[in-house]
């Protein structure tokens, strides 16, 4: 089982953070109340998932095949 190199501890699995991009239109009822009305979600091209450790919360690796790679132990 690899150990997160910045706290030491043994770990099995990775917090992957994906950033979603998330299109809302904002109005206001009749009765004066805002709202938010859902249009769409997707991924944004030009940012990185982040991978942490589950026990010390740091950043780890921002590409996939390498937070696999240490998963795996290679």
């Amino acid at each position: 089982m690899p150990k997160c190199p910045k706290c030491g501890k043994e770990i099995d699995y990775l917090r992957d953070f994906s950033p979603v991009w998330h299109e809302y239109n904002l109005r206001i009822g009749e009765n004066g109340e805002e709202y938010y009305e859902f249009i769409d979600d997707s991924l944004p091209m030009d940012i990185d998932d982040e991978y942490e450790c589950p026990e010390c919360s740091e950043v780890l690796f921002r590409d996939h095949d390498d937070a696999v790679k240490f998963l795996r132990g290679e």
